[in-house]
């Protein structure tokens, strides 16, 4: 209205700063439970307040005495077990490796969408580049620790499979609703894939093996030198949980088979060229005489090939025989690399040994579940 003062508007941030007043308060203010709320009547099942004229009031039961009562009976969280109350097979899976990656949370692998332990898969969280800011995929769970490191972009942990993440941004394709929306639109446009991630994966798997490995090799106790893997020189030692290797377990016909799968690699590109290169000769959609179009389910013409289990056959983890079971064999040689080896028999009594034995433990379990990581990630298919 005219003559009017016009009211001055306060400060957006004065106005936060009196909210945020407001939302303390009431965030301090001590919830009424119980004897608290006043006279109080108790039922079998319920409880009741007493009004001013004599009449009862039923009490929520999140206020409920006797529902807070019940409710926590099923809530108590349970004692940790007692280790020297273990029965013989329970002290033996509290020191299996393998059942402590087993019992690792289920999460999917964003690549192959199957739903695998945690243990088995490779993390990757979004951290800010110190330079421009801009987010990066990183493997941080690798070099500290697992909380609060953000949404995790998990995929199985083989090297083939960080490579093919890498290939015409495929990635992109990883990153679920979840992850949109906990980064932000605007931030998950801006991430950034490193071209060198199966080898940075590596190195870091590979660091983090060593240091818990050099524990080991300082101590001692902690590993008894043997002559060889076989399982008769092995059957005299007690509680054998792994062997390492200090040398390479590869063979001549790995080399070989390196060389053959560069050979049907160079094949399945010519044939993949011919495919579309004559489309006319293999498709038989194609030809002048037909007038219906290929149905949903057909791809390419179909031409002779090398049969996938020939071609991808499983995947080989060496293991020898101690008292009629299979133990895993690591050699720190193939999984470490040869200047690593020696940085960490350096300076330790087993430096001219041949073959360790690790014995079963509980402290034992993280660097067997490293090992075990840093061998299914380089494991390639036997020859």
């Amino acid at each position: 209205m005219p003559g009017r003062p016009i009211q001055r508007l306060r400060p957006c941030f004065s106005l936060a700063k009196h909210f945020s007043r407001r939302q303390a308060r009431s965030y301090a203010a001590k919830v009424l439970t119980g004897e608290d709320l006043g006279p109080i009547h108790h039922d079998e099942h319920h409880s009741f307040r007493v009004l001013k004229d004599g009449s009862h009031l039923p009490i929520p039961p999140v206020l409920d005495p006797i529902a807070l009562s019940e409710r926590s009976r099923w809530e108590q969280t349970k004692q940790k077990p007692d280790v020297n109350k273990f029965t013989p097979f329970q002290k033996k899976l509290w020191e299996n490796p393998y059942a402590h990656a087993l019992a690792s949370p289920i999460r999917q692998c964003r690549a192959t969408q199957s739903l695998l332990p945690s243990s088995l898969l490779i993390s990757l969280h979004p951290r800010p580049h110190p330079t421009t800011s801009d987010p990066w995929l990183l493997p941080v769970n690798l070099t500290t620790s697992t909380h609060h490191l953000g949404p995790p972009v998990r995929f199985l942990c083989h090297s083939y499979v960080a490579s093919y993440l890498g290939k015409k941004k495929n990635w992109d394709k990883a990153l679920y609703p979840r992850f949109i929306e906990k980064l932000g639109k605007r931030a998950v446009g801006k991430i950034v894939w490193r071209e060198d991630m199966p080898m940075l994966i590596l190195e870091l798997m590979r660091k983090r093996a060593r240091e818990k490995l050099r524990w080991h090799f300082g101590h001692s106790g902690q590993l008894v030198p043997c002559e060889n893997p076989r399982g008769e020189d092995i059957d005299a030692l007690e509680d054998v949980s792994c062997v390492l290797y200090l040398g390479s377990l590869k063979m001549r016909a790995d080399e070989i088979q390196v060389e053959a799968r560069g050979i049907v690699n160079d094949v399945e590109k010519w044939v993949a060229y011919y495919i579309k290169g004559f489309p006319a000769l293999l498709d038989p959609h194609k030809k002048p005489d037909v007038t219906h179009s290929s149905p949903a389910w057909y791809t390419d013409p179909v031409v002779p090939r090398l049969q996938p289990r020939a071609r991808f056959p499983p995947l080989e983890f060496k293991t020898t025989t101690w008292r009629g079971r299979k133990v895993a064999v690591y050699s720190l040689y193939d999984l470490l690399g040869e200047e690593r080896m020696k940085e960490l028999l350096e300076g330790t009594r087993f430096e001219r040994e041949r073959c360790l034995v690790m014995k079963r433990g509980r402290h034992n379990v993280p660097v067997e579940i490293l090992l075990m990581q840093l061998q299914a990630y380089l494991a390639t298919p036997g020859p």
